[in-house]
C-alpha cells in the first residue's frame, strides 16, 4: 500500500510541477546558464526550500541529485527520477559516507551533481560540511545556486518550502564557482563552509529583489 502511495505521488507530483512551471516566467542570471547546467561539470548547491524550480529547469539533464533516506525523501526521489535526474540516497545524517562515495563515483563518470547543503533536516540556510568535503575530494567547483520568486506560498515545514504562485516570475541565479583546495585542514574547511553559506544567503536576497523589479 505504501509503495503504491509513493508511485501515485511520483506521477502526480511530476505533472503538477510541469503544469505549474508552464505558467511561470523563468529567467536566469547569467543569461543562458540554465541550459549550460546540463553539460557543465560542477556541484550545484541550492537551498532545500528552493528545489521546485531547479527540478523543472534541470529536467532530463541526468544531473545526479542527493536525496535523503528519510521517508519524505522517497516522495521527492520518485518525482526527481520521473523528471529525468539521477538519484543518490543519503545525507549528512543517514548514509552519509556511502552517499558521498556514490556522488564521487558519478562525478568521475562525468556527471554533474546537485545537493541541498542545508538538507535534509536543517538548520535552514546553514551549509553542512559534506558539500565542502565533496568539493575537496573531487576538485569539482561548487556553483552557488539560488532562486528568486516574485510571489509564492510558504509551507509550514522546517525549511519553509516555497511554492511559486501560478503566473508569477522566477529567477535562477548562479554564483561564481568556488574551488576547494585538496589539501586543507579543518579550520580552512570551515572557512569555505562559511563562504558558501554567506554567498548563498546574499545571493538569495539579491535574487528576490531583482525578480520583483
Amino acid at each position: 500500500m505504501k509503495k503504491l502511495k509513493f508511485i501515485i505521488v511520483g506521477i502526480l507530483g511530476t505533472w503538477l510541477i510541469k503544469l505549474l512551471a508552464f505558467t511561470i516566467r523563468i529567467d536566469d542570471e547569467p543569461k543562458g546558464f540554465n541550459e549550460k547546467t546540463k553539460t557543465y561539470h560542477a556541484i550545484y548547491a541550492f537551498w532545500h526550500c528552493m528545489m521546485l524550480i531547479p527540478a523543472y529547469v534541470g529536467r532530463k539533464s541526468k544531473i545526479q541529485v542527493l536525496i535523503s533516506q528519510h521517508s519524505d525523501g522517497e516522495y521527492i526521489a520518485r518525482v526527481i527520477k520521473r523528471l529525468g535526474f539521477g538519484v543518490i540516497r543519503g545525507s549528512t545524517t543517514r548514509g552519509g559516507m556511502r552517499a558521498i562515495k556514490a556522488l564521487v563515483d558519478k562525478i568521475r563518470e562525468g556527471y554533474p551533481v546537485a545537493i541541498t547543503p542545508d538538507g535534509p533536516r536543517g538548520p535552514r540556510f546553514v551549509v553542512q560540511p559534506g558539500s565542502i568535503y565533496l568539493g575537496k575530494k573531487t576538485q569539482l567547483p561548487i556553483i552557488p545556486t539560488v532562486v528568486g520568486l516574485s510571489s509564492y506560498w510558504t509551507l509550514p515545514s522546517w525549511d519553509k518550502f516555497r511554492i511559486p504562485k501560478p503566473f508569477s516570475r522566477a529567477l535562477m541565479m548562479y554564483g561564481e564557482p568556488i574551488h576547494i583546495p585538496p589539501n586543507i585542514n579543518d579550520e580552512e574547511m570551515e572557512h569555505y563552509r562559511l563562504l558558501l553559506e554567506k554567498t548563498m544567503i546574499s545571493m538569495a536576497e539579491k535574487a528576490d529583489i531583482l525578480v520583483r523589479q
